[in-house]
């Protein structure tokens, strides 16, 4: 599952309605005639007005936070069923105001344009997409940042992808470089395709941000791309477990529908497991399984032997 990194800044201060029916000794103001006869229509359509904009983002900014925060945890069909329900009302909200969220992220103050990127993905509209493509060039670069998170949930297969591209590859800020790898990554996968991508994603297999590693290498497998081979093997051995995870099953994959390289990745994942540790060492060994097509258990040596016998 991609992790999806949020950096929503909304600030908002919510007005608390004071209890009313306190016992008081004062007499009660005499209400005037004309609220007295107010006709009930009147009553129910102002109780119906939609929220003021600044308020449904905050209420937008919780909900996407929640919804995020499930779709990294779920573990039960329960917490999955929240997650869809979550998303299902975050679209309904952000399609009915679209209008008025894509003005905020063109000319909205600085949190609201950063909430009303990652908003405008849910509309699932292509009205959407132009406003998030032009928002990548914003000063700030938590609306960048927000702005590829909302063309991932919008995951358009005709999204332009050099922009995205630029940005994983040179972006100095790393919530950009990993949103922007995690963005072409949804797109490629739904799809997408573009030149851009092999070279961003080998370029992205050596960057400093664990999150642009990992996804440069699930992109580069997604490509078939046998050349680079080698240097995803370097990656089991990544310091982040995160990294190595997916450097195995971007070995795996690449093993499984490229056979003449199946040998090499069956050789470089029995040594890289035979010096894995922790949770690294679980990932290492599924992807062994995953490659062979049969578990030939837990010791180390049963898998090197099988690795050896490949050509």
């Amino acid at each position: 599952m991609l992790q999806i990194s949020l950096r929503l800044r909304l600030e908002f201060v919510p007005v608390l309605a004071l209890a009313a029916g306190c016992a008081s000794s004062s007499p009660k103001p005499v209400e005037p005639a004309e609220a007295r006869e107010r006709p009930a229509a009147e009553i129910i359509e102002a109780s119906n007005k939609p929220p003021p904009i600044g308020m449904l983002l905050a209420e937008l900014d919780a909900s996407i936070r929640a919804w995020n925060h499930l779709l990294l945890t779920a573990d039960t069909a329960d917490e999955r069923r929240k997650a869809r329900m979550l998303e299902d009302n975050l679209s309904r909200l952000t399609h009915q105001r679209r209008t008025e969220i894509i003005e905020q992220l063109e000319s909205g103050p600085l949190n609201n344009r950063v909430v009303a990127a990652s908003a405008l993905g849910f509309t699932r509209d292509v009205e959407a997409q132009s406003p998030l493509l032009a928002a990548l060039e914003d000063s700030h670069p938590e609306v960048v940042s927000n702005a590829l998170l909302g063309l991932m949930i919008l995951g358009r297969t005709d999204t332009p992808l050099d922009p995205l591209c630029r940005l994983m590859q040179s972006s100095p800020d790393e919530s950009v470089r990993r949103n922007a790898a995690q963005c072409v990554g949804s797109l490629v996968q739904a799809g997408a395709r573009s030149d851009c991508v092999l070279a961003a994603a080998r370029q992205g297999l050596s960057d400093v941000e664990p999150g642009v590693r990992s996804q440069s290498a699930l992109l580069l497998a997604m490509l078939a791309d046998h050349d680079s081979l080698p240097s995803i093997c370097d990656l089991l051995y990544d310091d982040v477990p995160l990294v190595a995870a997916a450097a195995a099953r971007a070995v795996a994959y690449i093993g499984t529908e490229n056979p003449p390289q199946k040998g090499i990745a069956a050789r470089a994942l029995s040594r890289a497991y035979a010096d894995a540790k922790g949770a690294t060492r679980a990932h290492v060994r599924r992807a062994l399984v995953d490659l062979a097509g049969v578990d030939r258990g837990v010791e180390p040596k049963d898998w090197e032997e099988w690795a050896n016998r490949l050509p």
